[in-house]
């Protein structure tokens, strides 16, 4: 096995179990080993078929009922922001789509550290960002995780709120991209191995999740956000 694809396995292990143990974390990083690995073309639907089985092993379905308001709301703007962002993902270059998303992590990063509150139609607006970093670069985790923080959601329950949110963002635009054709994740270098290694490291999650620090969390977002702006950033300057 070539050196590279053993890279983005160990990334796809740690990566889920830091998405299902914070909430974020496998597209932060997964995504850019595999868009410079790879290519941005072939590693963002890889992406969103790995992020889509991650979300659905995280998932806790009783969350559906407690949180059903909260949950609807970010999944409509999700979905406004992914029409969107399939309208104009043809129009933008590939460093354009990166250095977005890049500058879209770094904003919510930042304005983790200030006490910032929204009211549903601020939240909406931040989930439609959510959608477009979706399909634009598979990265909407850390947009979805501040904006429920932003909501004065705890930490504690944002790690569970993000997951079938993402699960509906992954997954609509997952058939988005199908609808052109499933061959670029049908043939994939290491595929079966990438599932079954986001599976374990999903699994992996859901037993320490629920016993890690709220600080903990919190922080990990943070640093796991401005590394993933880093390395988007580097990747569209080398592309220009």
């Amino acid at each position: 096995m070539d050196s590279y694809l053993a890279l983005i396995i160990v990334a796809v292990l740690f990566g889920a179990i830091l998405q299902v143990g914070i909430g974020i974390g496998f597209s932060i990083l997964v995504g850019p080993p595999a868009m410079i690995f790879l290519g941005t073309s072939v590693a963002v639907p890889i992406l969103l078929l790995l992020n889509t089985i991650v979300s659905l092993v995280a998932t806790d379905w009783k969350t559906l009922n407690i949180d059903r308001r909260v949950i609807l709301t970010s999944v409509v703007g999700c979905l406004i922001g992914i029409g969107l962002g399939r309208l104009t993902y043809s129009l933008l270059s590939e460093p354009a789509v990166l250095g977005i998303t890049a500058t879209l992590l770094l904003i919510g990063a930042l304005t983790s550290f200030f006490t910032i509150r929204v009211k549903t139609n601020g939240f909406v607006t931040v989930s439609g960002l959510s959608g477009l970093a979706a399909v634009w670069a598979a990265t909407p985790g850390p947009l979805m995780v501040f904006g429920l923080l932003a909501l004065g959601r705890p930490p504690s329950e944002v790690r569970r709120l993000v997951q079938p949110i993402a699960l509906v963002a992954y997954g609509v635009s997952l058939l988005l991209y199908g609808m052109n054709g499933w061959q670029v994740i049908t043939q994939a270098p290491a595929i079966v191995i990438f599932v079954i290694a986001t599976i374990l490291g999903s699994l992996i999650g859901r037993i320490v999740g629920p016993h890690l620090p709220h600080v903990v969390i919190i922080n990990t977002v943070r640093v796991i956000s401005i590394f993933a702006c880093t390395l988007l950033y580097q990747r569209a300057f080398t592309l220009l």
